[in-house]
């Protein structure tokens, strides 16, 4: 008890030494800086600042911030004058604010994480198929089975190396399958197998970063897998409520998912799952430790998954791919005017917002 007093003296005198007062903070002093603003530009314009005359969407961002792939109807984002589909595939540079259009393309892009590689859809000889171009060079080669069999919903590995699609064979018997190609081998690998004897269509594949992991769904019973390529092994991952497969993270740890009753995140490692009651999971980050949800407001949202912590991104429409490395940087799609000043073309436009 002594000692407790002694303690207590010495730290009164410790106060007054130091001048302490007693007298309460003011709000001031008590309030911590507001953090600072993010930083919202509009992507979809052209080099010179000029507005898309026609709408823009399903845009996805490397993991460094360099570049952000999108789909826009617009005419005037390139000076290219090629005859173009009713919306084609841009690529932006965020360095430079280069834009360039691949000509010829009819699903949005996605792009590899060091933006050199996008993948897309397009019409083959007999039937669409994926395609892969080297931005750099502009080689541009199809992917995905024999000439009569289609190819659909790419993804890509972060290197460009690996691409898994959804090859939807000739025969209507035979089921849709999931396969990756190696653009260093110039091989494919069916990847999808048959889960537990299904015989279910398999579709919206989603890949790791480093191409080893791919999640993918079964249409008829909405299981959702992952293969690991490595290890050659097949994992059930949802709990029998999902309905939708969202995106694998890029470590291949984190698959997000969607059900009736809202987002549905899972930890392959830990075997955690986190729920979002009555939201709907747009993109899950790099590192699987963010997600970027949509309320029942369509407004989106960053969550930190380990502490439940938000900040509103916008109003809009978002996809896989949406979020960058440390999940700083979102992009996402909206027809609103006031995101950012200068906003008059009435169109769907699309935004980079950057946390600082």
């Amino acid at each position: 008890m002594g000692r407790r007093v002694r303690l207590g003296v010495l730290a009164a005198g410790v106060a007054g030494a130091v001048g302490i007062t007693g007298l309460p903070m003011t709000a001031a002093q008590a309030a911590p800086a507001a953090p600072p603003a993010p930083r919202v530009e509009r992507v979809s314009v052209a080099a010179d600042g000029s507005e898309a005359n026609g709408g823009s969407g399903a845009a996805s961002i490397t993991a460094s911030g360099s570049h952000i792939a999108f789909s826009s109807s617009a005419t005037n984002l390139t000076p290219d004058t090629a005859p173009r589909p009713q919306s084609s595939a841009h690529v932006r540079d965020t360095g430079t604010g280069q834009v360039t259009r691949i000509k010829s393309s009819l699903s949005a892009p996605v792009i590899s994480g060091d933006g050199r590689y996008a993948a897309y859809t397009d019409w083959g000889t007999h039937t669409v198929k994926v395609f892969l171009t080297d931005l750099r060079t502009g080689e541009r080669k199809q992917v995905g089975g024999a000439s009569k069999d289609s190819s659909h919903r790419p993804a890509l590995s972060a290197d460009g190396r690996y691409l898994a699609y959804e090859l939807r064979p000739q025969h209507p018997a035979d089921p849709h399958r999931i396969e990756v190609y190696d653009r260093v081998t110039d091989t494919r690998e069916t990847v999808s197998g048959a889960p537990q004897g299904s015989t279910h269509d398999m579709t919206a594949p989603s890949l790791s970063a480093d191409g080893r992991y791919v999640a993918f769904r079964d249409a008829g019973s909405g299981e959702i897998w992952v293969r690991d390529r490595a290890k050659d092994t097949l994992t059930r991952v949802d709990d029998g409520t999902a309905t939708a497969l969202v995106q694998l993270s890029g470590d291949g740890r984190t698959v997000a998912m969607n059900s009736a009753d809202g987002a549905r995140l899972r930890d392959l490692r830990t075997g955690r799952t986190w729920e979002i009651a009555g939201a709907e999971a747009e993109a899950v980050s790099p590192d699987g430790r963010h997600v970027l949800y949509k309320d029942a407001g369509s407004t989106l949202r960053l969550r930190k998954l380990n502490n439940g912590r938000e900040t509103v991104v916008g109003h809009g429409v978002a996809g896989p791919g949406a979020i960058g490395a440390k999940a700083r940087t979102v992009v996402y799609s909206s027809p609103d005017a006031d995101v950012v000043p200068g906003d008059t073309n009435g169109v769907n436009d699309v935004f980079q917002w950057t946390a600082r």
